[in-house]
């Protein structure tokens, strides 16, 4: 597993997916880059599981 870690700066979000990572912050020790980590592997992970190429 890669732990190199990159900034990024993001320029909007909904805003109903804002307080959900309040919200999820609040409930977890996470950071939010960790939430967004968690949230884009599982994505990755459903996309492939339908059958998407993204390798």
């Amino acid at each position: 597993m890669d732990n190199a870690k990159k900034t990024l700066a993001v320029r909007s979000v909904a805003g109903a997916t804002k307080d959900r990572l309040e919200q999820l912050r609040t409930y977890t020790r996470l950071t939010f880059g960790s939430l967004i980590d968690d949230a884009v592997d599982a994505l990755w992970r459903e996309y492939i599981a339908e059958g998407h190429d993204l390798s």
